[in-house]
């Protein structure tokens, strides 16, 4: 192949992929060729190796991912297609020497900004590049953009064995993200130990890093391994790193350097070979200038950096883990919690100073105490339901009242469907029973006047004797 060559092939079962790309491209000058299956688009390449392969993650004969492998084994720069960019299809990808990778709906200009980038590498005689990594478990939740590069951090981090800075505020899942960079490691198999700097006294932190012998200080009656010694062969998250005192952030600086530790109150040195990862949801770089943290140890650690999004900078992923929290909380639960649109807007509205531990945590609180299959924005905690304006709170109340009654067995004349007037008398009495039969306050609930609610009451006992709201309370409720 000619490294001027302007061509692409597009492996994608999607006819209207590949006319996008045909159309697109050729527009702009490149020679577009299509393959529709696996077996296809390799024997197309190994007659005509185009500049750049897209390859579509699913195929109707097999795995992309498995054809990709193939073609970088013969010189392809390849950019993976796929519906969902999960941390899993990153990794493989870029396990599989994958140039990059595109998440549908696809965006050509991004496509042909890759395509150009390759073309020019490739003029200038240069290699593409390529990460490597291990297969995912997939711990980590999102298909936002700032979460696809995170991710691409991660699988690039995976190949290397340099210290890896991580920061973010709290609740962003940076534990998450250590845990991510060890699994798909050549260190998986090894231990994973974190240590949380900010929770241990400065008098205890030494020895909890890197180990004691018997008689180095009251207390310590016998000899004890530290976090070093426990992560050998693995790797050590030091979380919270930006708490660690001055005078220990010295001898850290001389582990890293040396990658040997002394005991506290010994003398015998240990020669170990641990990946450090380091967590801190403070600016180490404005800690450095503060004088609070050294420049030596921060440049030290921050061979590799990845700075984690916020929740409220990624808000397209709040359905997805709002979801995933509530299936992991509920189970099996027959039948199943669903979050009504009032609750997910509440939560997409909400700020999430907490991140994504406050959202899981606000989940759980729902689940937990609504008492219907439908949660409410009502049953998410008070911070977090007030996102949702008064208004938008009655008819998400509406929402779980029909879904309620319309799940219940159908009524005794046979009929499968609910009318409106059944829908109506079983909204004013969940209004009534929610305030305790005070007309006023269901009557405001319900966004009515108290008389057209106690009309409507009265309406409904008459055409529908025993089955209308029970109890009406006096004229001066």
């Amino acid at each position: 192949m000619k490294n001027n060559d302007k061509s692409i092939l597009v492996i994608d079962d999607e006819d209207s992929i590949c006319l996008a790309f045909r159309r697109f491209f050729e527009d702009r000058g490149w020679r577009v060729l299509t393959a529709a299956t696996a077996g296809e688009g390799l024997a197309t390449y190994l007659q005509s190796p185009a500049c750049v392969v897209f390859l579509d993650v699913r195929l109707p004969d097999r795995s992309g991912l498995d054809l990709l492998g193939e073609l970088t084994a013969h010189q392809a720069d390849v950019v993976v297609i796929t519906a969902y960019g999960g941390l899993d299809t990153v990794v493989r990808a870029i396990q599989g020497k994958a140039y990059d990778y595109l998440v549908k709906p696809l965006d050509l200009d991004k496509a042909l900004a890759l395509a150009n980038r390759i073309r020019e590498t490739r003029s200038a005689g240069g290699a593409s590049e390529a990460g490597s990594a291990r297969e995912s478990r997939g711990t980590l939740i999102g298909n936002s953009p700032p979460m696809q590069e995170v991710y691409k951090l991660i699988a690039r981090a995976t190949a290397s064995g340099s210290p890896v800075l991580i920061q973010g505020e709290t609740g962003t899942g940076k534990e998450l993200v250590a845990r991510a960079i060890h699994q798909f490691s050549p260190r998986r198999d090894g231990p994973f130990v974190a240590i949380n700097c900010g929770a241990i006294p400065g008098s205890l932190i030494e020895s909890e890093l890197f180990g004691h012998v018997r008689g180095a200080f009251t207390g310590a009656e016998a000899d004890r391994a530290g976090k070093f010694e426990s992560a050998n062969g693995g790797c050590l998250l030091l979380d919270e790193i930006g708490e660690l005192p001055l005078d220990v952030q010295v001898k850290l600086l001389r582990v890293l350097d040396t990658g040997v530790v002394e005991r506290v109150g010994g003398s015998r040195p240990v020669r170990l070979d641990v990946r450090i990862l380091a967590a801190t949801n403070k600016n180490l770089a404005d800690e450095v200038r503060q004088g609070r943290f050294r420049q030596d140890l921060y440049y030290r650690l921050a061979v590799l950096h990845i700075s984690l999004p916020s929740l409220r900078e990624r808000k397209g992923d709040i359905p997805l883990l709002a979801e995933h929290f509530l299936q992991s909380t509920t189970g099996e639960t027959v039948p199943p919690k669903s979050l009504s649109p009032g609750a997910m807007e509440a939560l997409v509205n909400h700020p999430w100073p907490g991140n994504v531990r406050e959202l899981k945590n606000a989940i759980e609180h729902a689940a937990a105490i609504a008492p219907a299959r439908a949660i409410l924005a009502e049953d998410l905690p008070g911070s977090v339901r007030f996102a949702l304006p008064e208004r938008e709170r009655r008819e998400d109340m509406l929402h779980r009242v029909v879904v309620d009654y319309a799940t219940r067995a159908p009524s005794t004349a046979g009929r499968h469907s609910r009318t409106l007037e059944e829908v109506e008398r079983a909204l004013i009495d969940y209004a009534m029973k929610r305030h305790r039969g005070n007309q006023s306050e269901a009557a405001a609930y319900l966004g009515l006047h108290r008389n057209t609610l106690r009309n409507k009451i009265r309406q409904l006992k008459r055409d529908r004797g025993p089955d209308a709201p029970r109890d009406e309370p006096p004229e001066g409720r």
